[in-house]
């Protein structure tokens, strides 16, 4: 019964959501500043100048890019894509593959994310 209300509970939660693409450097340059905030090293992050932004119907705005940042050794790790989903100035998700991402899986799921923004609808943990 728990495990029921738990997976219950996580589709209840998962919100469909539509999206159009916009641009704006003014998005872009706040989704930077949050994404490297999660970073280990904030100010050694390095983001690629191609992103996509959308907005959605429910006031958030999405951006997709590219980003790399620096282990625990101090080196950088290589570029990667990352996700992030903002609301009123706050990072509500943030995706970016691990350092055990050795077969893409967590890689091919922020592109997917990416996609379905691309084409106009997706699903969101509310």
């Amino acid at each position: 019964l728990i495990a029921a209300s738990i997976v219950l509970t996580g589709c209840i939660n998962n919100v469909p959501i539509t999206t159009k693409p916009i641009k704006s450097d003014a998005v872009f340059s706040e989704a930077k500043r949050l994404a490297a905030d999660k970073m280990r090293d904030p100010e050694a992050t390095k983001f690629k100048p191609e992103y996509k932004a959308f907005e959605t119907n429910k006031g958030d705005t999405i951006v997709c890019g590219t980003l790399n940042g620096k282990n625990a050794m101090g080196g950088y790790v290589g570029y990667k894509p990352f996700y992030i989903r903002i609301r009123n100035g706050v990072a509500q998700a943030f995706n970016l593959p691990g350092e055990d991402d050795d077969y893409g899986y967590q890689a091919k799921t922020i592109i997917q994310k990416c996609d379905d923004a691309s084409a106009g609808s997706m699903k969101v943990m509310n």
